[in-house]
C-alpha cells in the first residue's frame, strides 16, 4: 500500500498546486490532506473494474484538501478571538478580567467568553451547555463584537 501512496504522489502535489498554498507550511499540510485522500481512495479503488485510478484517486484527495483549508480557516478564527480577549487582561495588568467585560454581555456570552478562555474548544463547549456548536460560535462572535466595541470607546 505504502509503494503504490509513493507511486501517486505526484497526482496530490499536482492537486495541492491548484490550491495554491501562500506558503511552505500550509503546502505541507495539503500534501499531508492530500495523503489522507489518496489512501482512501486507494482502500476502496477496485482493480477489477477496469478504470483508472487516478481519476478516480482526484476527487477524496481534493476532499481532504478542501477539509483542511476549512479546519484551518476555523482554527484561525478562533485562535484570532481567543489572541484578542488574552490581550485585553494583559494590557490592565492590575485589574481582574471580568472587571473589563462589558457589563452588556449576557450570561451565556459570559460562559462561553469564559470556557474559550479556559481552552476549550466550540464542541466542548456546545456539550457543556447543550447547544448546538453553531449556536456556541454564534454567542461567541456576539460576545467579541460587544468587546471589542466596548474596548473601543
Amino acid at each position: 500500500m505504502e509503494e503504490l501512496i509513493e507511486k501517486n504522489m505526484g497526482l496530490v502535489l499536482s492537486i495541492v498546486n491548484k490550491f495554491n498554498p501562500r506558503n511552505q507550511t500550509e503546502k505541507e499540510d495539503y500534501i499531508q490532506a492530500g495523503r489522507i485522500g489518496l489512501w482512501k481512495a486507494l482502500t476502496k479503488f477496485s482493480k477489477n473494474g477496469g478504470s483508472k485510478f487516478s481519476p478516480y484517486a482526484w476527487n477524496p484527495i481534493r476532499w481532504e484538501i478542501i477539509k483542511e483549508i476549512r479546519a484551518a480557516k476555523t482554527k484561525t478564527v478562533s485562535l484570532t478571538a481567543v489572541d484578542y480577549l488574552d490581550e485585553q487582561p494583559n494590557s490592565h495588568k492590575d485589574t481582574p478580567f471580568w472587571e473589563l467585560m462589558p457589563s452588556s454581555l449576557n450570561k451565556a456570552e459570559s460562559q462561553v467568553i469564559q470556557l474559550r478562555l479556559e481552552g476549550y474548544n466550540f464542541k466542548e463547549i456546545s456539550s457543556k451547555l447543550s447547544c448546538h456548536r453553531s449556536h456556541i460560535k454564534k454567542i461567541f462572535q456576539n460576545a467579541i463584537s460587544k468587546i471589542r466595541d466596548t474596548n473601543d470607546e
